[in-house]
């Protein structure tokens, strides 16, 4: 059920209601945490999340997330390279909501963060931001949402929408 309720929020998040996305995902969040389903799908259900609240301009609470899954992986990531892929990836989707921030200097230093933590051509959109900024180019909104679609930043897109599987959520459900 939690997966169907989660597909429909996003075929909300790409029409660009993100408040009605953001609904369905925090229910589906609420439904596999208390069902206690695979850690697969609350890792898949969160990111659906912050991609939402950053393109709704949300960006303090997607570093708020971002904080929370750095301060849970910093401590491993020299133990896999699936914890340090997880750890760089926060740490540049830190750096580019300090980029649309306009806070250049701290996406830089996170930018550089991610690159120290997985290492060059890795992370194309860490290389291609970090490289734009330390020439001291200008970098528009608009070019860093060329450079996350064209690097695949983004996890919800119409090529990996199920909508025979969405679910809509009765209004009466409120948002978390």
């Amino acid at each position: 059920m939690h997966l169907g309720i989660v597909e429909n929020g996003k075929i909300y998040s790409l029409k660009g209601d993100h408040t009605e996305a953001l609904r369905h995902y925090r229910e589906g969040i609420r439904m596999a945490t208390k069902e206690n389903a695979d850690q697969v799908f609350f890792q898949h259900y969160t990111q659906c999340v912050m991609e939402s609240l950053e393109l709704s301009g949300a960006h303090d609470e997607v570093i708020a997330y971002c904080d929370k899954a750095i301060a849970l992986l910093e401590d491993n990531v020299d133990k896999a390279d699936i914890i340090k892929k997880n750890y760089a990836v926060a740490v540049e989707k830190k750096a580019v909501q300090y980029l649309l921030k306009e806070d250049k200097t701290e996406a830089v230093t996170l930018f550089k963060k991610a690159q120290d933590a997985i290492g060059r051509g890795k992370q194309p959109l860490t290389d291609e931001l970090l490289n734009w900024l330390q020439r001291g180019y200008t970098v528009s909104k608009q070019q860093i949402v060329a450079s996350q679609k064209k690097h695949k930043y983004f996890t919800v897109t119409k090529e990996n929408i199920k909508p025979e599987m969405a679910i809509k959520l009765p209004k009466v459900v409120l948002p978390i």
